[in-house]
């Protein structure tokens, strides 16, 4: 398995990867999903990531974890029930299959929405893609060995494209767009 803790150069297999389990959640899931959405670096064409697939699933009843868990779980994917973010479930792959993060939020929660919101300012502002590609190499070099402080460290330049992102969004008059699955 490629080690995927490392910023790599943007690749078109990430559509792909995504699609296919995309594709997958959504004959599982089918209307119990409003949205399946390929967010996260991976999603922004041009921009290097961590070759890790994010997906987000928005429902409708959020707090019935019952009601999607074994769907998901059915295609490979394990509820990680240890994550502390309250706005969303988060399941991994089982071990030994290539990585990947699946969020389940609330249909038009504030946390669904500014990941959303992120991704899409992205794909249209490749100055601050550029930005973003530095600061997550900088601080990859200093954090290699310890994701926390990697992750912790991303904090203040994703809070000021969020910021610019209101912006843009209120300018262009943004919503999301259709869903990718």
């Amino acid at each position: 398995m490629e080690d995927q803790w490392r910023i790599a150069p943007y690749n078109t297999e990430w559509i792909t990867l995504f699609d296919d389990i995309g594709t997958q959640l959504r004959e599982v899931l089918q209307e119990q999903a409003v949205r399946i959405d390929h967010v996260g670096s991976t999603s922004i064409a041009g921009l290097e990531a961590k070759p890790i697939i994010d997906i987000q699933i928005s429902v409708v009843n959020f707090e019935d974890v019952f009601s999607y868990k074994s769907n998901i779980e059915s295609i490979g994917f394990q509820l990680r029930e240890e994550n502390p973010d309250k706005t969303k479930r988060y399941f991994r792959e089982i071990p030994g299959e290539r990585r990947t993060h699946i969020h389940v939020r609330q249909a038009g929660s504030f946390s669904e929405q500014v990941t959303l919101l992120f991704r899409d300012y992205l794909r249209v502002h490749p100055e601050d893609c550029q930005r973003y590609a530095e600061e997550k190499h900088r601080l990859m070099s200093l954090y290699k060995h310890d994701r926390p402080k990697y992750v912790e460290g991303k904090g203040p330049i994703v809070w000021d494209i969020i910021k610019l992102a209101h912006i843009w969004s209120q300018e262009v008059g943004w919503k999301p767009g259709s869903s990718d699955k």
